[in-house]
């Protein structure tokens, strides 16, 4: 969904035929080092047999004029590095020149930086960076007992690759007001236009002992056109996930929701890269040594770039430049540099981060704008004294903000703001009062809002919408029950009352000719910014509803969408109508702790070919009923806040690293017509775990236990699918309904490789496909007080094909490909056990769609 909708905003307002081009007897290009991809000022350029020659500039960028004739060549040419020849074809207009620096002498060594002659014996950059790694710790700002920071951050996105020159340009003839707005990409030269710049000031509190560290949020700033397509903060909360801040100190580097070995790493340093001492040099007033580096495999998660090394014997880190390989398997970043630079704190001495910037240039698809991106921190260490720390210390949960935080005007600001906003990055607002006026631009916003969110405002700009409309994937779906479905819905906004919002829909389907219906009533203690769920919740609600259900088919993005209701396994027809009542309050605390109460009075009766037969009678019973009371703990420690209208655990959150535990426990009581009384416990637990740059393993486990006597419908049924499309935490060959417990445990385990394998295979490599593995595995029991054969009273026979687990556990595994077209994984799952069942599928392809860098 990412890679269409960002597709969707450059194609729409950049289409490839307004991208510019160069004249014919024109050349403009880059030159760079060959191992950290850094630009190289002063290389000379020259056409071979003619006068035309260059220079680059301080961003390595050169124009050059050529004849274009047959078998030109460039010949290029820098202090320090191998000079190069570069055959030119006809149409060449831009070149990406990568130099190799020659041997480097320093003292009686002579290092150079080829493959065919590295050695790590012997190697005076390998017994070096072994010194920086064992010492990397003894003179950070993290030796200190406390400290504290003030920490500017400001993400700026443009669109690249836009060019103001071409005067017959289709887009400069529509929109001429454009060239006005450029800027230049400090990453590659090239012109670019703002599109959005978010700016935060913040106060960082960190202790050792016992480890704690805090962030004050005191101002927050976002002005842009992507303004009204970050619904609810879901776009800047991903942004925030995808572009973190890195240290180099650590072992792995967390970013692009990747984990990369850092050139630091205690663990896996030496054996995973290269080291070269390129040049002794002054950084400010500090004598370092450069050391370059680069991965011994181009394609692994790793960089290349530069370190430079103090010279006082403390082989502390004055400055670092990482980017990443050309050729590395990673999706849509045509380049990423990330320079990082370290200065002594007044007080003890100790080095501490003075300013990052990462530099990203995003490809949404092949001749399309690029999506530029540029993520400025300065940070300024303050008194390590802290008088005020403890009571922040104090604060429960990692961040906090500062009431009045997004209302700051723009005298403070200016009057705050360490490094200025250029020219054009002034102007944003401008370009957005004028991009309003354009009719189209207003069509395409509107149509990618939808998209994004799912829902549809009822105004034309969504800071007016009271009541939006959506979602939008579930206007249209099909069962066996209800065959064809139609569905309406829609939800208050803020902008009508901050605390109170209502909700619902009504659908009606063809065969059966029922109207089902939803309505909910949400009173939030808390003024919110436009839905209930944004965090940190505070919710009391009221619900009433009628609808169809299937036992064991609840997906994570719901039941009612398109493409879940399209079933290539075997026809569902057990289904329920439910009709129920409920009131739930959910409260979340800064800790990351989530409370969530309910009192819920459901009545179910038997749909399509599911019916309750009583056990002993073997009579038909029409329906029951329950009343229940329920409580659930959420815990999840580290996690990062999600404003999604689905909460926490929608698809479209991206931050998933934190582990999440939960608690539950129901308990269903013979009053207000309730039919049974009784207990039901269940304990989840789920972590990302990393394995370095080798991929991660997504591990899932439940477990749970029912305490009493109930029909098979009240009893745990495993969650199964039966559709086309992968879904979390659902079994893909087991049949609907074809197991039944009262205690059981699942362990859900999916491998994502990273392309591990795929890219030692040269086709495979070529295609940057992705492996994944996965296993799943359930067991349950069954007790003899739940088995209708054994002990019928008050029980339902159970459904034809329905059955209590054997000694054995249910396993499938499955193995894919991830990765095709960047977005798209095809997994092939195999059944393991109860293999002697009928009407089972021993084997099945499913389709899922991810993103990931």
């Amino acid at each position: 969904m990412f890679r269409l909708v960002l597709a969707a905003i450059i194609l729409a307002l950049f289409p490839p035929g307004t991208i510019v081009g160069q004249t014919a007897k024109e050349l403009r290009g880059i030159v760079v080092d060959s191992i950290s991809g850094e630009p190289l000022s002063n290389a000379s350029l020259r056409i071979e047999g003619t006068s035309f020659a260059a220079v680059t500039d301080d961003r390595g960028m050169f124009i050059l004029r050529r004849e274009g004739r047959p078998g030109e060549s460039i010949h290029v040419r820098h202090i320090g590095y191998a000079s190069r020849d570069v055959a030119l074809s006809r149409s060449a207009s831009k070149l990406r020149i990568e130099l190799v620096p020659e041997a480097v002498e320093l003292g009686d060594v002579v290092v150079r930086p080829k493959r065919n002659s590295y050695s790590r014996r012997n190697n005076p950059a390998v017994d070096l960076i072994r010194k920086v790694i064992e010492h990397k710790d003894d003179s950070r700002i993290e030796a200190s007992d406390r400290y504290k920071m003030e920490v500017y951050d400001r993400l700026t996105l443009a669109f690249a690759k836009t060019d103001s020159s071409i005067e017959q340009d289709i887009l400069v003839r529509k929109l001429p007001f454009i060239r006005n707005y450029l800027d230049t990409s400090a990453l590659t030269g090239m012109p670019v236009l703002t599109l959005s710049i978010r700016e935060q000031i913040s106060d960082y509190y960190y202790r050792r002992s016992p480890r704690s560290a805090k962030t004050i949020i005191r101002a927050n700033r976002h002005e842009g056109l992507d303004r009204t397509l970050d619904d609810s903060g879901v776009l800047a909360g991903n942004l925030d996930e995808i572009l973190r801040s890195v240290s180099i100190f650590d072992n792995d580097i967390n970013i692009l929701l990747n984990r990369f070995v850092s050139p630091l790493s205690s663990v896996l340093a030496v054996t995973y890269y290269k080291y070269f001492i390129l040049d002794t040099l002054n950084v400010g007033a500090d004598s370092c040594v450069m050391l370059g580096f680069a991965p011994f495999n181009s394609e692994s998660y790793a960089f290349t770039g530069y370190l430079y090394v103090l010279l006082d014997g403390t082989y502390a880190v004055r400055k670092a430049q990482l980017n990443v390989p050309h050729h590395i398997n990673l999706n849509w970043v045509r380049r990423l540099r990330i320079d990082v630079e370290y200065g002594r704190t007044e007080v003890d001495g100790l080095w501490a981060p003075r300013q990052e910037d990462l530099f990203a240039d995003f490809m949404a698809m092949p001749g399309a704008t690029d999506l530029y991106a540029h993520r400025l921190r300065r940070y300024d260490p303050l008194d390590p004294a802290l008088p005020e720390a403890d009571s922040v210390f104090a604060l429960p949960g990692s961040v906090h903000i500062e009431a009045g935080s997004g209302r700051r005007d723009d005298q403070f600001w200016d009057d705050v703001r360490p490094v200025p906003l250029r020219g054009n990055e002034r102007a944003i607002g401008n370009l957005q009062a004028r991009l309003d006026s354009v009719t189209f631009y207003r069509l395409m916003i509107k149509t990618l809002g939808m998209l994004i969110a799912d829902y549809v405002p009822s105004r034309a700009r969504k800071d007016n919408s009271r009541i939006d409309f959506g979602p939008i994937s579930s206007l249209y779906s099909s069962n066996y029950v209800e065959g064809a479905r139609f569905r309406i819905g829609g939800m208050t906004t803020a902008n009508l009352s901050p605390r109170m919002f209502a909700s619902g829909y009504a659908a009606y389907g063809l065969t059966d000719r029922k109207l089902k219906y939803l309505g909910t009533l949400t009173y939030s203690f808390r003024p919110r910014a436009y839905h209930p769920k944004e965090s940190p919740a505070d919710n009391l609600s009221i619900l009433y509803g009628f609808d169809v259900s299937t036992p064991g088919q609840q997906f994570l993005s719901g039941n009612d969408n398109l493409i879940l209701s399209q079933s290539v396994g075997q026809r569902i027809t057990h289904m329920q109508y439910i009709r129920k009542a409920e009131i739930r309050y959910e409260k979340e605390w800064p800790n990351h702790l989530m409370l969530s109460l309910w009192g819920r009075h459901e009545n179910n009766r038997a749909a399509g070919d599911l019916k309750y037969i009583d056990a002993v009678g073997d009579r038909p019973v029409s329906d029951f009923s329950t009343t229940e009371l329920g409580l659930q703990l959420r815990y999840a420690p580290g996690e990062r806040p999600y404003n999604g209208r689905d909460g926490r655990d929608a698809i479209l959150n991206l931050a998933k690293d934190a582990p999440v535990f939960r608690l539950s426990h129901r308990i269903g009581l013979r009053l207000l017509g309730g039919d049974y009384a009784y207990r039901h416990t269940e304990l989840g637990v789920e972590k990302r775990i990393w394995l370095s740059s080798f991929g991660h393993i997504d591990a899932i486990a439940r477990g749970g236990h029912i305490w009493n006597r109930l029909p098979f419908p009240l009893l745990i049924i495993p969650n199964t699918n039966q559709s086309a499309v992968i879904q979390p935490e659902t079994f893909m060959m087991m049949r609907a309904m074809e197991f039944v417990s009262d205690s059981y445990v699942s362990v859900f385990l999916t491998y994502y490789m990273k392309g591990w394998l795929f890219n030692r295979i040269p086709l495979l490599k070529r295609l940057q496909l992705r492996e994944v593995l996965s296993v799943a595995g359930t067991y349950g029991h069954l007790s003899d007080k739940n088995d209708p054969s054994v002990n019928p009273r008050n029980l339902f026979l159970f459904p034809e094909g329905t059955s209590a687990f054997r000694s054995e556990p249910y396993i499938e595994v499955s193995a894919g490909i991830e990765n095709i077209l960047n977005v798209i994984r095809i997994d092939y799952y195999r059944r393991l056990t109860y293999l002697d069942r009928s009407n089972i599928s021993l084997g099945g392809i499913r389709v899922g769609f991810r993103f990931s860098f």
